[in-house]
């Protein structure tokens, strides 16, 4: 025995000559280079947003850092009187996302032109029907059943 041991699939190396190409087992081979200057090569995307606000907040001086929210209105300038909004003034805006994309618009307008049609043909299939009352009412035929295509006419 040699004394290799080899991983299937992880030790494999191909190598691209002149005469073609030949797979060498090499241990170690299999192995990634990872990037020297990443911290995480693994890391999923909350890690690395994680990772970007610890960053951040390690840039800020302490002092800054508060959870007092009236802190923040002590900051503004003296000269600049602070404004008070009335309820008059408040105006939300409920945006509609998504709601006007081409699609939705093309939707919207079939969805009418849908409309339109269902309810002609809803006033044919009304006139058809008062067409057929009026037709039965004015002949004395009594009612057929559904097998009654099949008697013999005598």
């Amino acid at each position: 025995s040699s004394g290799i041991n080899a991983e299937y699939g992880e030790d494999v190396l191909g190598v691209g000559h002149t005469g073609g190409f030949t797979s060498l087992l090499i241990p170690g081979a299999g192995q990634a280079n990872f990037d020297a200057l990443e911290a995480n090569p693994f890391e999923n995307k909350r890690q690395k947003q994680e990772a970007e606000v610890k960053s951040l907040l390690s840039k800020i001086q302490p002092e800054l850092i508060s959870l007092d929210s009236g802190s923040i209105l002590q900051m503004r300038n003296s000269e600049e009187p602070a404004q008070e909004l009335s309820e008059k003034d408040l105006v939300l805006k409920f945006k509609m996302k998504g709601r006007n994309s081409a699609k939705k618009r093309f939707l919207r307008k079939e969805k009418h032109i849908n409309d339109e049609k269902r309810l002609r043909i809803r006033a044919a299939l009304a006139r058809d029907k008062k067409k057929e009352e009026g037709e039965s009412s004015g002949s004395s035929q009594t009612e057929a059943g559904i097998l009654d295509r099949f008697k013999s006419k005598d």
